[in-house]
């Protein structure tokens, strides 16, 4: 049975978008000349956004486009990213892998042996792709899962530092390939922004919440964008849900799962009990967490000079904002270098922390 005669209570919404999608069109509609960074909170939408933007684009354009989730399929496999990456049909099938590379057994013999370079045979097809008339198109979701890898025969030379040389080779110096590199990650993401090398052979685009009117749309149309008919939302409803989580997509996506079987008060308060809790746990007994987050009862940004009044060592300050931002408690935006919470959900989940309300 195919997709489109599967039937389901609930389907993924897609809301406009159209500014962030016409901004992706003109980045491929130009030659390659850097690497696009997509960088945005948990639940933006952002890897929905790239399958949306690839759609109508395949059909109006010959395009080869080569879409990797490092945290879905490749997160386990270190240096054997090349093993994933040009020879998918090695790896369990049951995930459903595609082909990245075609490489004969020559060449696939000779990288197994490790006597051939896995950059120069990713190159090699790229060039083969524009010699038909063919752009070839690089997605990586989530690239931060390289970070801390290094090469095996050579522990002092990160993997990544290695793969970014090869990325500003193909976009800036080459004009050969779009390389698109998405990330929930502000930490890792910061420092690619204020690497000089990189910054001048990369352009940055935040996907942010939904706003509210294009939630609201959302909410008060659930048949239109969800084909949801078992419930309707009020617009008081709806109101409610914006301000337990926002514009937060995967969020809202959830609640409207619990309200087929749960009346709407109960399933946002336990929302919020559960995300108070997720904020209780992470704090622990450690009173330093609990004062930085403690600032964003007053404000709603914070740059890191702000948490200095709360009486933490710089040296500290700056691994916790971090872990903070690896744990998807803040956000980091390194374009403007202010963190916040991740959401109106976590607002909520800090404010009855404190209140010890719920």
């Amino acid at each position: 049975m195919s997709k489109d005669k599967l039937e389901y209570r609930k389907y993924t919404a897609f809301i406009d978008r159209q500014t962030e999608l016409q901004y992706l069109r003109n980045y491929i509609n130009e030659e390659p000349e850097s690497i696009f960074f997509i960088h945005g909170p948990k639940s933006s939408g952002k890897t929905t956004l790239l399958h949306k933007f690839l759609e109508p684009l395949q059909k109006e354009q010959k395009l080869n486009v080569k879409f990797m989730d490092l945290c879905e399929s490749f997160a386990n496999l270190g240096e054997d990213f090349f093993k994933a990456f040009l020879m998918a049909d090695d790896l369990d099938m049951k995930k459903k892998t595609p082909v990245f590379f075609k490489i004969d057994a020559a060449v696939k013999r000779k990288l197994l042996e490790k006597r051939a370079d896995p950059f120069k045979v990713m190159k090699a097809e790229f060039l083969e792709l524009t010699r038909e008339g063919i752009k070839p198109v690089l997605i990586i979701d989530e690239l931060q899962a390289l970070e801390e890898i290094y090469f095996a025969n050579d522990k002092n030379r990160l993997f990544i530092t290695a793969l970014f040389n090869f990325f500003v080779a193909l976009t800036k110096q080459a004009h050969l390939v779009h390389i698109i590199v998405a990330s929930s990650d502000g930490c890792f993401l910061n420092t690619v922004y204020n690497d000089s090398r990189l910054k001048k052979c990369a352009a940055f685009y935040k996907v942010d919440y939904l706003a509210k009117h294009d939630v609201m749309r959302w909410l008060l149309n659930l048949e239109k964008y969800s084909k949801i008919t078992a419930y309707r939302l009020t617009e008081g409803e709806a109101g409610k849900i914006w301000d337990t989580v926002g514009g937060s997509f995967g969020e809202i996506r959830d609640i409207l799962t619990e309200l087929f079987d749960n009346p709407i008060e109960e399933v946002l308060r336990l929302y919020k009990k559960k995300i108070k809790g997720m904020i209780e746990y992470y704090i622990g007994m450690d009173m330093r967490k609990e004062k930085i987050l403690e600032v964003f009862l007053k404000k709603e940004t914070a740059h890191i000079k702000d948490f200095i009044p709360q009486g933490i060592e710089v040296g500290d300050l700056e691994g916790l904002l971090q872990d903070m931002v690896r744990n998807n408690i803040l956000y980091f935006d390194p374009t403007e270098a202010i963190y916040y919470p991740q959401g109106k959900s976590y607002r909520w989940g800090i404010r009855l922390y404190f209140e010890q309300g719920i």
